[in-house]
């Protein structure tokens, strides 16, 4: 387990990391495209000797050295088990678990990218089963293991794990938050997100996103329907009040949790961390400034094998503006459909999904129900301060599902099992350049 001074001692290097307002994500360094892996690793020094020792994104270079780590923290967890400390072991797997992740690194694969070609290497598939397995060792070791839940639609389906709080039961149901995951972080790094609502006493069911991990789903607008389905699972349960149930994303999953909200009525609160197609176009320097990092991106990192990159392609504004409309809620008219509470939440120095989207959703919908908190230190998913949002934001959605839509608005009350939490502060901030 992760000591005070161990946890102190990441906060004050989490604190120190610079961050840049071009900060490329996928750049191999310190700020870079781990960010995202922050609040799973516990040695933070580990992780930045780890980074020192990768030449290239090539899979030749990328794999072996995340594997590496993956593997003694997994041997650390089969000694540990061995000497029956599975508090220990589970600690142990959760990191091996982490290390193979980002050895598997990046997804989706089979979505276009320009920086990982359309399947994984035989090595990257290595690192995914070692990534799935290490994940069971963890889980086996809990209390209250996951259940694994499959949902289907149309011929294709998704797979997913259950978690229910203490004490849930026909006679006694609870609230429900499907957590959606974004593109590069699979169901099995989420396990944190769905401790949250078990902390606040609600039910969590996290599932693959279109395009990433154990789904059939592609990556389109269309395959919302996915996520409809999980509600269905989650209304058929008996455990879990049906008329009760929010969402939660990060990333790519604070785009999905935002488009189902508005497709489907069912969700009653909403947490999006990082949301993307609202409908912000951004400014000529802004749009221009994405392409030139996009291009930046395809032509210093190449995410397979050595020797397979592609001739670079220059994206057009012409192509950039066809995808945005692909997704835009503002352009499909889709944004006045969002009339429950939402918690939105992003570093102000977002490079990935441009913070403009979050004003374009406090401007649009009801004129209460929605709060906000924008870190102006920090970038993509407020990744550095997620140990402070992420429980207000968690026990904000507890209040929504069980006082009512303005709940939330108030300062609600602590469970017992609940740790404290900061006070809440409703951010105005100053608005984005004029959209076009």
């Amino acid at each position: 387990m992760t000591s005070t001074a161990d946890a102190k001692n990441k906060a004050a290097i989490l604190a120190s990391l610079p961050m840049r307002s071009g900060e490329d994500p996928f750049i191999v360094g310190i700020g870079g495209f781990y960010r995202r892996w922050f609040n799973l690793i516990d040695d933070m020094q580990l992780l930045i000797d780890t980074v020192a020792k990768i030449k290239s994104t090539e899979d030749e270079d990328w794999v072996p050295v995340w594997s590496a780590v993956g593997a003694e923290y997994e041997k650390k967890g089969d000694a540990l088990l061995a000497r029956k400390d599975k508090p220990g072991a589970r600690q142990a797997y959760v990191q091996a678990k982490s290390y193979y992740s980002l050895a598997r690194f990046p997804a989706p694969y089979w979505s276009g990218s320009s920086i990982c070609p359309p399947d994984m290497s035989p090595i990257k598939e290595q690192s995914y089963e070692d990534y799935l397995r290490c994940y069971r060792k963890s889980a086996a070791l809990l209390p209250d293991q996951p259940e694994v839940i499959t949902v289907k639609k149309n011929g294709m389906k998704a797979t997913g794990y259950l978690r229910l709080p203490k004490g849930a039961s026909k006679s006694n149901k609870v609230p429900a938050v499907l957590v959606m995951c974004g593109a590069d972080m699979y169901k099995e790094d989420r396990e944190k997100y769905a401790e949250g609502a078990l902390s606040q006493g609600m039910a969590a069911l996290v599932v693959d996103a279109p395009g990433t991990g154990e789904t059939t789903f592609p990556h389109a607008p269309e395959s919302v329907v996915a996520w409809q389905a999980a509600l269905d699972v989650l209304q058929k349960r008996p455990e879990i009040d049906g008329n009760r149930i929010g969402a939660f994303g990060v990333s790519r999953g604070g785009l999905w949790v935002i488009r189902l909200a508005a497709h489907d009525a069912r969700i009653k609160g909403v947490i999006s961390c990082a949301p993307g197609g609202a409908g912000y176009w951004g400014t000529p320097e802004e749009r221009a400034e994405w392409r030139a990092a996009a291009m930046e991106r395809a032509r210093t990192n190449w995410f397979g094998p050595r020797g397979t990159r592609p001739p670079l392609k220059e994206i057009t504004e012409e192509e950039q503006r066809k995808e945005f409309l692909r997704w835009s809620l503002k352009d499909q008219g889709l944004l006045d459909k969002l009339t429950m509470p939402m918690y939105l939440v992003n570093g102000k120095i977002d490079h990935l999904t441009p913070i403009g989207n979050l004003y374009m959703l406090l401007e649009s919908g009801p004129a209460d129900g929605r709060v906000a908190r924008v870190y102006a230190d920090d970038g993509h998913i407020a990744a550095k301060n997620e140990r402070t949002w992420a429980p207000a934001a968690w026990a904000w959605l507890r209040d929504v599902l069980t006082k009512g839509k303005n709940a939330g608005m108030k300062a609600g009350t602590k469970p017992k099992a609940a740790a404290k939490k900061p006070a809440k502060k409703k951010v105005v901030a100053k608005k984005p350049a004029k959209k076009k």
